[in-house]
C-alpha cells in the first residue's frame, strides 16, 4: 500500500510539468514573455505565471 501511494505520488509531480520559481525566470528573462503570453491565452493563473510575473517586475525595477 505504501509504494502505490508513494508511486501515485511520484506520477503526480511528473505530470505537472516544471515548476519554475522566480529565480528562475531572472535567470532565463527570454521565457518571461512566453510564459506569460501562455498563461494569459489560456487564462490560467498558475505557481508558473505567478513567478514569471514576479520576476517580470523585478527586471524592470532594476536599474
Amino acid at each position: 500500500m505504501k509504494w502505490m501511494l508513494l508511486s501515485l505520488g511520484v506520477l503526480l509531480l511528473v505530470g505537472c510539468g516544471q515548476t519554475k520559481t522566480q529565480e528562475y525566470y531572472m535567470n532565463h528573462p527570454g521565457e518571461i514573455p512566453v510564459d506569460l503570453a501562455e498563461c494569459q491565452k489560456l487564462g490560467k493563473n498558475t505557481f508558473n505565471c505567478n513567478e514569471a510575473a514576479k520576476a517580470a517586475y523585478m527586471l524592470r525595477k532594476q536599474p
